[in-house]
């Protein structure tokens, strides 16, 4: 079992991973996939220089003939195997390679031994920790006022709510005095039915009929509309096959007793569709594979596996678009992979749950536990 060395374990310890290599204690193999930056790769363990790194369509040189060349040729590389640094040629700026090795382990430092100078005059160190303080005391001052905000927010949707209910009830006398108005012409108006031939369509209606009496009565054959003229305008009184009752569990109506129960036996889970997302390597930042969603619908579940457990959290979200430029998370809680978890922790929560026909899904890894891969993630969607 590898060995865990800490230092200064009273004030902020500095841990060390380390495997011997000896039955019991094995080296690790891994396989990071990681960008060239500054024309170098920082391994995330430090690897064995019996074992070599190994990555594909590359060479690699000693340190020793890298002295005496003082340069690179673009498929050579080169491994300091005292901290796990690869250098490249400076044409491979940007790109990312999968480097395969055995790791020893690792070093992490603690926040408060990392620091920086801040001014000279005079000499002020300030270190990562202080840096990290300041930020959260920043975002707590931020989450205040935001809570504040949707304080003053709420209070106005109240106060907004309580208009459109004096509107309602004023929309509601207003549209029963014209109802009583209606009812008191219709009363007046509807003693008199004359039946005239029928027309296809109400436009049909109005060109065959253009100096209508009052009482003319017209139905329209496209639709079962019957209208009737009350010496204003065509007013609609039925519709043909209007009467016809919904169908229940009992009795047949707009379809058969048996068509309605058949229906209603149809599960909700036949009209889910599952969205999978397969990544045997993956690498903090966005992955490269997009789904695109033919049918509108609901999210109504993410699950996520692992075939290579982490070390360390793993966090996860989803994310969607429209036009492949603009990226927006659906995530209100990402999904989360505990150190040494294989299965995600269940506590992903959904901030945007509907889909448009059309959005394109891509997974963007927030924060890489080391040593995870062959992540499997699924969004089922009900359509």
């Amino acid at each position: 079992m590898a060995s865990l060395q800490t230092h200064l374990e009273y004030n902020d310890p500095l841990i060390m991973l380390h495997r011997s290599g000896k039955p019991g204690d094995e080296l690790k193999p891994r396989s990071d996939s990681l960008p060239i930056i500054n024309h170098m790769i920082t391994l995330l363990e430090t690897p064995s220089e019996f074992h070599k790194v190994q990555i594909s369509n590359m060479t690699e040189i000693t340190m020793e003939l890298f002295h005496q060349k003082r340069s690179l040729e673009p498929n050579e590389f080169v491994v300091n195997y005292t901290n796990g640094i690869i250098t490249f040629h400076p044409s491979l700026e940007g790109h990312s390679k999968i480097c395969s090795y055995m790791g020893r382990g690792l070093i992490m430092y603690p926040a408060s031994k990392i620091y920086a100078m801040a001014s000279r005059n005079p000499d002020v160190v300030v270190t990562l920790q202080d840096y990290i303080v300041e930020i959260q005391n920043k975002l707590n001052d931020a989450h205040l006022a935001m809570e504040r905000v949707e304080a003053v927010i709420s209070e106005a949707r109240m106060a907004l709510d309580k208009t459109y209910t004096a509107t309602d009830n004023a929309n509601r006398s207003a549209d029963a005095a014209d109802q009583a108005s209606a009812a008191a012409w219709d009363a007046y108006k509807t003693t008199r039915l004359v039946f005239m031939p029928p027309a296809a369509d109400e436009t049909q209606m109005k060109t065959m009929y253009p100096l209508p009496e009052v009482g003319w009565t017209v139905q329209t054959y496209t639709d079962g509309k019957r209208y009737r003229y009350d010496g204003r305008k065509w007013e609609l009184i039925d519709i043909f096959g209007s009467g016809m009752l919904p169908v229940n569990e009992h009795k047949d109506g707009l379809m058969s007793v048996a068509e309605h129960l058949k229906l209603k036996s149809i599960p909700l889970e036949v009209k889910e569709k599952v969205m999978v997302f397969c990544m045997p390597y993956v690498y903090q930042g966005p992955q490269e594979t997009m789904i695109m969603f033919p049918f509108h619908g609901e999210i109504v579940s993410i699950d996520a596996i692992c075939g290579m457990a982490g070390e360390t959290d793993t966090e996860i979200y989803i994310e969607k678009t429209r036009n492949l430029k603009t990226w927006t998370s659906i995530m209100k809680e990402r999904v989360r992979f505990r150190p040494q978890e294989q299965f995600d922790d269940r506590t992903s929560e959904l901030l945007h749950s509907s889909v448009e026909k059309g959005d394109i899904f891509r997974v963007h890894i927030a924060r890489q536990g080391m040593g995870i891969q062959n992540i499997t993630l699924e969004m089922k969607i009900r359509i």
